[in-house]
């Protein structure tokens, strides 16, 4: 028996476009107008993948891959932060148990998918901003990455953990706190490059008071049984005081003559 068709109304298109929410791996026929909100490289075996995260005007978001063998072809139009038309490609499910936004399918870049900018004047920000006490009671799904947004407390020392496992001897690695209006606290863990860019951040910051908001995380229990965020390497993005009203609201909040914790590099240490 052949699959069933989903059917589609004139809410399921704009324009010739399909919004995301509509993709499946029912048709083969889809074209979507979307933004680039993220874009890294993974190694797969002997050869790398190119990962994009994309949203529509309908601020849904999907997961877009690119095959090694591709990745040439696309990458100079594969631009974060721009609007591009992408037509002729596959869709299919998102295999991995971690997924970095909450769509259960994703597009695949096929060898006649064609790319093109478009001109779209659009402010539109994609935040899939989680509630801090939703996080720590547990009730949010941890096998898809949420963003979070608050107030930088408590920044410890970034610290180089020694590990055989890896192949420059070891990572960086940087716990801190965010604090949200509801003074509730939530423990951050970046390890690796993402550490090591958020220190230097956060070290040069011109106020004392640093809102951050932190995209694609993903949630793991600490060794106290508590949830708490961390990077996925590559995905995810780190932003401080960044011009949205978001951080203003914020910093209206939290006042600019809160205590600035001092912290030092340190390397060689374990955690």
């Amino acid at each position: 028996m052949g699959s069933t068709m989903i059917p589609f109304t004139s809410d399921s298109c704009d324009g010739g476009y399909f919004h995301i929410a509509s993709l499946n791996p029912n048709m083969g026929e889809w074209s979507v107008s979307v933004k680039i909100l993220n874009c890294w490289s993974v190694s797969r075996g002997s050869g790398r993948e190119l990962n994009m995260i994309l949203g529509d005007e309908h601020f849904t978001q999907i997961q877009a891959v690119v095959r090694d063998e591709l990745i040439d072809n696309y990458l100079s139009r594969l631009i974060i932060d721009e609007w591009v038309s992408i037509k002729n490609f596959d869709v299919s499910r998102v295999n991995s148990i971690l997924r970095p936004v909450p769509h259960r399918f994703k597009i695949v870049f096929r060898s006649d998918t064609l790319v093109q900018s478009i001109n779209m004047c659009s402010s539109r920000t994609y935040f899939n901003l989680t509630e801090f006490v939703s996080i720590l009671s547990g009730i949010v799904n941890p096998n898809i990455c949420v963003d979070v947004v608050g107030k930088i407390v408590n920044v410890r020392e970034l610290v180089f953990v020694p590990s055989v496992e890896h192949s420059q001897g070891g990572y960086f690695e940087l716990y801190f706190g965010l604090r949200d209006t509801e003074c509730i606290h939530l423990e951050c863990r970046l390890t690796g490059d993402l550490a090591v860019e958020f220190y230097d951040l956060w070290k040069h910051r011109s106020r004392n008071t640093v809102i951050c908001i932190i995209k694609f995380v993903k949630l793991e229990l600490s060794q106290e049984h508590k949830w708490r965020c961390t990077n996925v390497t590559g995905s995810t993005r780190i932003m401080l005081n960044p011009d949205l009203s978001i951080t203003d609201e914020m910093l209206c909040w939290n006042p600019e003559n809160d205590q600035v914790p001092i912290i030092t590099r340190k390397e060689n240490a374990m955690e």
